[in-house]
């Protein structure tokens, strides 16, 4: 038997892990692929499945009844849970948690193994997490469980302590640009820029290849992150005026600022400049880390998630971009405002 995990551009490391295990006949009965969104999360889980379930000696061949169903989602023995629309936003209910359950622990007739896929694990109910619990403890011996998120802080310490953790990190800048060269036909100049610009993301390399507008729309937030440091009101909501076109473009940006942040982070206390994920932009960085303290970043961090929760729900967009762009300002006017604002967060948090 042959076992090749190729889908996926970069994640060695993880490939690897799972490789061994699949040789080895250990692989685990829950896993958890956690990681900034973009990575191939959801195409390596459904890669995985394919190797579990073809019947051919190359696994997976691509081209067998088998791989074909799980790519469509139609097999037997493989599930793909979506979140499904409740009220305000997409949750996994507790309902379709226990249609898992009852499921996974009928054995399966076309295949030695059942395969179920959680690609928006995070979206689970309290209930739910709470109903999968003792199917993690107590697998079936034929089942393999993968919940994806980018977010497991929002899953239940239990259920990420049942899972063998896989954590997806952005691929290296090189890698995607050869990928860009070899599977885009994309020209070598043109390729380094829009990896650099894709920050080891690769779908976002793909949606910014086939949208040029994403380059603009990039630039416009290093723009708007500037303006944060002249500490003016007006020229932030000015800048940050393209968040407020569409909820796509705003998650978008709050995305890229929570790296922006986290890079800010690393050079704040010190860190290695190899860790940063804007490489490209280190001069930048290193420019405006000097209108940061420890708890403002902190405090902003927690901001933009607060901020994506709120347009989750389908808030007023204007109002949200505007109210995060004023406070990301007072942050840096008013060093001492990021306790009072990091209260305020957390109360909100906890009224949820």
């Amino acid at each position: 038997m042959s076992i090749s995990l190729t889908q996926t551009i970069g994640q060695e490391p993880i490939k690897q892990v799972l490789s061994r295990a699949l040789e080895n006949g250990k692989l685990s009965h829950g896993y958890l692929f956690e990681g900034p969104t973009g990575l191939g999360k959801r195409k390596m889980a459904k890669e995985l499945a394919a190797v579990l379930l073809c019947r051919q000696e190359k696994k997976p061949c691509g081209e067998c009844n088998d791989c074909l169903q799980v790519a469509a989602e139609t097999h037997a023995e493989f599930r793909w849970i979506r979140s499904e629309e409740e009220g305000k936003e997409p949750v996994v209910t507790v309902e379709m948690i226990r249609n898992l359950v009852k499921d996974i622990y009928l054995k399966p007739y076309e295949s030695d193994h059942k395969v179920y896929v959680l690609p928006e694990a995070d979206t689970m109910t309290l209930q739910a997490q709470n109903a999968l619990l003792k199917t993690l403890e107590e697998p079936p011996e034929h089942s393999l469980l993968i919940l994806v998120t980018p977010a497991p802080e929002r899953l239940l310490p239990t259920i990420r302590s049942r899972c063998q953790r896989l954590v997806f990190r952005p691929v290296e800048r090189k890698v995607l640009e050869n990928y860009l060269v070899k599977e885009k036909q994309m020209a070598p100049e043109k390729a380094a820029p829009l990896a650099a610009f894709a920050n080891g993301i690769p779908e976002r390399a793909v949606e910014m290849l086939e949208n040029e507008t994403y380059q603009e729309e990039y630039k416009a937030f290093v723009q708007l992150t500037d303006s944060i440091l002249e500490k003016s009101y007006g020229l932030a909501i000015e800048k940050g005026s393209f968040m407020q076109q569409e909820k796509s473009q705003a998650l978008w940006a709050l995305d890229f600022w929570q790296e922006w942040l986290r890079d800010l982070q690393i050079l704040l206390i010190g860190g290695s400049e190899d860790l940063l994920v804007h490489q490209h932009q280190k001069h930048r960085l290193q420019k405006q880390v000097t209108g940061y303290t420890r708890a403002s970043l902190q405090t902003a961090q927690l901001l933009m998630e607060t901020s994506r929760e709120d347009i989750r729900l389908h808030g007023n967009l204007a109002f949200i971009v505007e109210t995060l762009l004023i406070n990301m300002v007072r942050l840096v006017k008013e060093p001492s405002y990021s306790h009072e604002l990091s209260k305020m967060l957390a109360a909100d948090t906890t009224a949820e």
